[in-house]
């Protein structure tokens, strides 16, 4: 996908997976816990993990999720 399609990370993501389909998969910070939600099929939804953990998750959905990102218009 061309940079200039991409977005700026949103406040408080602390790392983000492109998905197979071009869609994110980011991890924002909240406390001492990581959440987790895929831009393009919603997975995780927000739900909180170890960092640890939330990577290997975020990194093993990302390699499988086809979704393109929700359009943002």
């Amino acid at each position: 996908m061309p940079a200039s399609t991409r977005t700026d990370w949103p406040e408080g993501v602390v790392a983000r997976y492109e998905t197979a389909g071009g869609a994110d998969v980011d991890l924002a910070a909240d406390g001492e816990c990581v959440r987790v939600r895929c831009s393009g099929c919603g997975f995780g939804d927000g739900d909180a993990y170890y960092p640890p953990a939330a990577h290997r998750l975020a990194d093993k959905h990302a390699s499988k999720c086809r979704r393109a990102p929700h359009p943002t218009a």
